[in-house]
């Protein structure tokens, strides 16, 4: 089979390639290019426009095509023929925007046969000033997000650009070498929803075209009616169970602090929009707290609550000491020594503001001693038995008793009262009464009396009484007697008994 070659079919493919190169040639690099000969007579490089529609001429190769484009690779604007014989061409550029920036430029290159201009060119130009004015936001019958509200469009460089409504300009900005505007309006509470405002403008002694638009605000929203609780924080532990709460709410509100067993404290703002409260927590309270803090104004509650947990410091119990009294000592009269006459003073030194147990018993007596208390008497001069016997400052204590001529022991105990006159206890309910002293014993004889001289008998108290002597520090109505302090304190005579009969013991309480 024989295959004719068809010369359609030839000049086709190049016709092709030319059509699908043609934007690739009319980039070509300088290596591609061809003497295009491009002269651009109008307008000059860097100058001035009359008009906002830019007519470019001048002169290139004949039956050139000439591109015009944003830039170098950019967008193109347009493009034209050469005329076949001069060389000469006309193009007109799409008309500029009125808001449009003044400098402008435009690549020009073209396409001689099938290569680029050797040297295109960029040329650069000045637009005119055009008086134009444009209102972006807020658009005609919106409704705005706030009652706040901001103005934004376009409008000549160098003007200045007002917003104004029935009562007078509410602002304005002069807008220098730009060309948008941004104008904020704050509508106050009094403002009525439905607003009509008028944007104009001043360009050198002339006004802009005003633009009219209607618009919508929101209500005037009415106040939060909400409670802050700025400290404790939560979670927190605080330095003291004197707890402050502080923290915000409207102004002329009641706030209150509310706990598990009910409310803890309230303040009343007044004119003020802060609150501080003090809550005092028992030392008893738990150390895990929660509160709630709300409130009130105007007739109803806050829009919220606030539920803090925190925690209250430990109660920190001070360990008490406890109270030790030295045991007193008798320093008169001293071991073994003999007294004359009727009386005796008794002398010694103790803890200072303690009382004074002192038991004087007749040494004979001691191993059947019982201690009953209405046994328990001695001669009411020149002391009181029952007259405290308190030692002073300087740790001394002295008491001067009646008593008749014998051999006697004596011992004392320290103890201490309260206010009241009751006896002061330890943790444990016990009276706190110190050891006994060393016990002294000694002798009472009758002072030798002239011949010739009647004897005065030695006053010894209630008749058929044993003469067992004793004095304590409070009255009797008071049930301090001998008897009822030996027995509060111990039974302090019975343990004279037990040293007198030389049994080993301590035990005061256990008799």
């Amino acid at each position: 089979m024989i295959t004719k070659f068809s010369w359609r079919r030839a000049v086709a493919v190049p016709a092709v390639l030319t059509l699908a190169l043609g934007g690739a040639l009319l980039s070509s690099t300088a290596a591609q290019a061809a003497p295009g000969n491009l002269v651009i007579t109008s307008p000059t490089d860097g100058g001035a426009t009359t008009s906002r529609t830019v007519v470019v001429t001048g002169s290139v190769t004949p039956g050139a095509i000439v591109t015009f484009s944003t830039a170098e690779g950019g967008t193109e604007l347009t493009r034209t023929t050469s005329d076949r014989n001069t060389g000469a061409f006309t193009a007109t550029l799409p008309t500029y925007a009125d808001d449009a920036v003044r400098n402008q430029s435009v690549f020009v290159n073209g396409l001689v046969g099938f290569s680029g201009f050797d040297e295109p060119k960029t040329l650069s130009f000045v637009l005119p000033l055009t008086k134009y004015l444009t209102l972006a936001t807020p658009t005609e019958g919106s409704t705005t997000d706030s009652r706040t509200v901001t103005f934004t469009g376009t409008a000549t460089q160098g003007s200045t650009v007002t917003v104004s409504n029935a009562s007078g300009e509410l602002g304005r900005q002069n807008l220098g070498n730009a060309s948008t505007y941004s104008i904020t309006v704050p509508y106050d509470a009094a403002a009525t929803q439905a607003q009509t405002v008028t944007v104009g403008g001043i360009l050198g002694g002339s006004g802009l075209t005003p633009i009219t638009r209607n618009f919508t605000i929101p209500a005037v929203a009415a106040p939060a009616k909400t409670v802050t609780l700025d400290s404790p924080a939560a979670g927190t532990t605080t330095e003291s169970r004197s707890v402050t709460f502080t923290g915000t709410a409207p102004v002329g509100s009641t706030v209150t602090i509310t706990g598990a067993d009910g409310e803890l404290g309230r303040a009343n703002l007044g004119n003020a929009s802060t609150y501080s409260i003090t809550v005092e927590y028992a030392a008893d309270a738990p150390v895990d707290q929660t509160v709630t803090v709300g409130g009130f104004v105007g007739g109803s509650g806050f829009d919220n609550t606030v539920v803090r947990s925190f925690a209250l410091p430990a109660e920190v119990v001070p360990p008490t000491t406890p109270v030790v009294l030295d045991a007193p000592v008798i320093t008169s009269p001293t071991q073994g020594q003999v007294v004359v006459g009727d009386q005796v003073t008794f002398e010694g030194t103790g803890t200072p503001g303690s009382n004074i147990l002192l038991a004087v018993v007749p040494t004979d007596q001691l191993p059947e001693l019982e201690a009953p208390a209405d046994e328990m008497r001695a001669a009411a001069e020149p002391a009181d038995p029952a007259d405290p016997i308190v030692v002073d400052a300087d740790g001394n204590w002295t008491v001067t008793l009646a008593l008749t001529p014998d051999d006697y022991t004596a011992a004392a105990v320290a103890f201490l009262l309260d206010a009241d006159g009751a006896p002061v206890l330890d943790d444990a309910g016990q009276p706190i009464v110190s050891d006994p002293s060393a016990d002294v014993a000694f002798s009472l004889v009758a002072a030798v009396v002239p011949a010739g001289t009647p004897a005065t008998p030695i006053a010894t108290g209630t008749a058929g009484t044993t003469g067992l002597a004793y004095t304590g520090s409070e009255g009797t109505e008071a049930a301090i007697g001998i008897g009822a302090a030996v027995l509060l304190l111990g039974s302090t005579l019975m343990v004279l008994a037990r040293r007198r009969a030389k049994l080993a013991t301590t035990d005061v309480a256990g008799e």
